[in-house]
């Protein structure tokens, strides 16, 4: 029979300081836990700051939009395009992508934590064949 070998993957079942090794890892103040958490493939925080991105940019695109429906002039209307409108267009972007990312991200981890499980269960199978 063959033998499926994978690298070693984390399981379920370890912890983030179980798989890192040194005294890095054990940092008192537990600034770096949470900033494990934050860039875990796993964690949503990244969708919520990009939601929060995305809101903040069209909150500024609304002030702007309200200050220039007033002004028929367009070079009155100027300054609050290139202060507010396009700023807010572009934090909405940035949100957006934020947001894209953290998903894709988000997909991958799930996807390989299912190989991982596949890989197990096809260990399992691969076990009880030999016997």
């Amino acid at each position: 029979m063959t033998d499926i070998t994978l690298m070693s993957q984390p399981t379920m079942t370890e912890t983030p300081e179980s798989m890192v090794s040194g005294p890095a890892s054990y940092d008192v103040s537990g600034r770096r836990s949470r900033l494990r958490a934050l860039l875990d493939p796993a964690s949503t925080i990244p969708t919520y700051f990009g939601v929060a991105v995305a809101l903040i940019g069209f909150v500024l695109m609304a002030v702007g939009w309200a200050r220039v429906a007033g002004l028929v002039d367009v070079w009155r209307q100027m300054p609050y395009l290139l202060s507010a409108g396009l700023p807010g267009l572009g934090l909405v972007m940035t949100g957006l992508v934020i947001i894209n990312v953290s998903a894709r991200r988000q997909d991958a981890a799930a996807r390989a934590r299912q190989t991982a499980m596949l890989a197990e269960a096809l260990r399992d199978l691969q076990r009880s064949l030999d016997r």
